[in-house]
């Protein structure tokens, strides 16, 4: 067929926003400050700004069309969720251990953390109960009537729950309840703790408690440092063993499961007229959870897909140069990312690793310029040492692999 193919006319009019303009507007909601001082943006701000500023687009726009190109994109500015980005550069050893344990059970293994500062808030207007056809009615506003903390220890073997309301979280409040916890225990018993890295969890009074619980001599003058104490309390060579959750991790207490419970059948909607009275429902809580509720909690993450998602994050932050990134932070990133090339290389995908390489490459300016940058000479320093070997252990790995493909 020697003629040429050509459109017939066809209805409608032309689109009024091109892909240019589409593109302009998704780069719009796409950037953490929008506007000066707005990291948050409606739809109507967006149409109101645009149509204030009809040569950023061209043309007036609405509130609808705006959407529509949104939902083209998949893209939904109104959600915001909070991240905890991995900054522990033994994260992945720590979580690793932690979940070992909860796959394969001491006999006696405790999940230890303080809730502190439950507020005891009196309602202004008594709660309503169920009626026919209506939800149960509690008034919103209310009283502060003062403030208690609630330390509990979860058995992970039969989820039954040991706490104690105190008026702070100070160490002494700590070493009581640990000396009353394990006067329940048989006196030849290992036991297991896992705890975060609040310091009174491994400060010099905890550490005597621990060691006179254990009945082990306690080297105070060689102990000088919170990383030494918490070496000294990891160690299995004594009665009384702590386990401590990566920083950013304490999502990996399985105590907090029982928190969440304990605010959302115990707190939530409930009015208290006085810190006594906020104590006793807190007691009779724990007595009615381990009475008739109690359980173990079958875990089962086991963070496969975290390996490569704090990769990723990593190469987000440099492929968008964000402007908020301290030495401190992309420190704390290069010293994960060393870590887990020399001990977690095959748990991230190469594509994963080969995406990092090509963008340290095209943004490296940005991050030396974050190093050159820094007013701290020791930090500077170390992150140049880091950088520098981080890029040349990438560089081998990769090799390496191209040369096992081959």
């Amino acid at each position: 067929m020697s003629e040429t193919l050509h459109d017939r006319p066809r209805c409608g009019r032309p689109a009024i926003f091109p892909d240019i303009i589409q593109l302009k507007i998704t780069a719009f909601f796409c950037q953490i400050e929008p506007l000066p001082g707005c990291n948050s943006i409606t739809l109507k701000w967006a149409a109101t700004y645009f149509n204030q500023n009809l040569s950023l687009l061209g043309h007036p726009i609405s509130i609808s069309s705006i959407s529509r190109i949104l939902r083209m994109h998949s893209l939904r500015p109104h959600l915001h969720k909070y991240f905890l980005q991995i900054t522990d550069h033994e994260f992945f050893e720590k979580m690793e251990s932690i979940i070992y344990l909860y796959l394969n059970r001491p006999q006696y293994l405790f999940c230890l953390d303080e809730c502190p500062g439950i507020q005891a808030l009196k309602r202004l207007a008594p709660s309503l109960p169920l009626d026919v056809d209506k939800k149960r009615l509690s008034e919103p506003n209310h009283n502060r009537k003062g403030t208690t903390d609630l330390y509990a220890i979860l058995d992970v073997n039969t989820g039954k729950v040991f706490g104690r309301c105190t008026q702070n979280h100070q160490v002494s409040n700590l070493i009581q309840i640990i000396k009353n916890h394990v006067a329940t225990l048989p006196g030849d018993a290992t036991i297991h703790y896992i705890c975060d890295n609040l310091s009174n969890h491994s400060c010099p009074e905890f550490c005597r408690v621990v060691a006179e619980l254990s009945s082990v001599e306690y080297p105070e003058k060689e102990l000088d440092t919170k990383e030494k104490r918490q070496k000294w309390l990891q160690k299995e060579n004594k009665r009384i063993i702590i386990h401590f959750t990566p920083k950013h991790g304490s999502w990996l207490n399985m105590v907090e499961i029982w928190f969440g419970i304990m605010g959302q059948k115990c707190l939530k909607y409930n009015t208290f007229t006085s810190v006594d009275q906020l104590i006793t429902a807190l007691n009779s809580f724990i007595l009615t959870w381990n009475k008739y509720f109690a359980h173990p909690f079958n875990w089962t993450y086991d963070g496969t897909e975290l390996y490569g998602k704090a990769v990723r994050r990593f190469i987000k932050h440099i492929a968008i140069e964000n402007k908020q990134m301290e030495l401190k932070f992309l420190l704390s990133q290069i010293e994960l990312i060393l870590n887990m090339l020399e001990n977690y290389f095959r748990h991230v995908k190469m594509k994963d690793w080969r995406l990092l390489a090509n963008t340290i490459k095209e943004k490296k300016h940005y991050l030396i310029n974050i190093i050159e940058n820094s007013e701290k000479p020791k930090l500077k320093g170390k992150a140049e040492e880091l950088f520098s070997k981080m890029l040349e252990v990438l560089k081998n790995k990769l090799s390496s692999e191209k040369i096992k493909g081959q």
